[in-house]
């Protein structure tokens, strides 16, 4: 695990930009609530359910035909 002062050692060695994004990367972050369980301290895991990642992510009506330019491969 780095100190504080590590972090900020190797943030000084970025450039300008890569800076920003960092920042940027950061603010995301904050912003951006998590999805991520926390375990229970009592049995050492979270409580998992069905359908806790239900409209997080969606899948393409088109995902399974092969795209033209690989169907002369088929």
């Amino acid at each position: 695990m780095l100190t504080m002062a590590q972090v900020e050692n190797q943030i000084k060695l970025f450039s300008l930009e890569e800076q920003l994004h960092l920042i940027a990367y950061i603010a995301n972050m904050v912003n951006t609530p998590s999805s991520l369980q926390v375990p229970s301290e009592k049995n050492g895991s979270a409580k998992r359910h069905a359908g806790g990642l239900t409209g997080d992510f969606y899948m393409a009506d088109d995902f399974d035909e092969t795209p033209d330019c690989f169907k002369e491969y088929t």
